[in-house]
């Protein structure tokens, strides 16, 4: 039995910028002093909004310094497992925990689109935003 086709959009780089920074305004993070995000996705989110709000990158998992209020973020959340995860990793930062993107539906990223390959098991076919 076939697995029903699943598609996934792609996500531009313009665009995720632009979600980003809806999601920013959308929280109280002008208390934040630091920003991990956890996985690759999360490393990138969360450099991304490192240079927006001029504040430090953690890489995760690495200790926060006391004096900061942690921002934890991630590109895309389906079940929320991880970032809870996070979030108790660095309870003592007293994180804002943020996705930019809810899924369903599917999501990938400007940086992923080039690799269909990553996703051929899974989704086989790839929509262009």
């Amino acid at each position: 039995m076939t697995s029903p086709r699943r598609t996934v959009r792609i996500v531009s780089e313009e665009e995720f910028a632009s979600q980003l920074r809806i999601a920013l305004q959308e929280h109280n993070v002008d208390s934040v002093g630091a920003v991990t995000g956890p996985g690759r996705s999360g490393a990138i989110a969360a450099v991304y909004t490192s240079h927006m709000l001029h504040i430090p990158f953690i890489p995760y998992g690495q200790l926060c310094p006391e004096k900061f209020r942690l921002l934890i973020i991630d590109t895309a959340r389906e079940s929320g497992r991880t970032l809870r995860k996070a979030a108790r990793w660095y309870r003592n930062a007293n994180p804002i925990v943020i996705a930019v993107y809810e899924e369903p539906p599917r999501v990938a990223f400007w940086y992923e689109a080039p690799k269909p390959q990553f996703y051929r098991h899974e989704i086989p076919h790839l929509e262009a935003a």
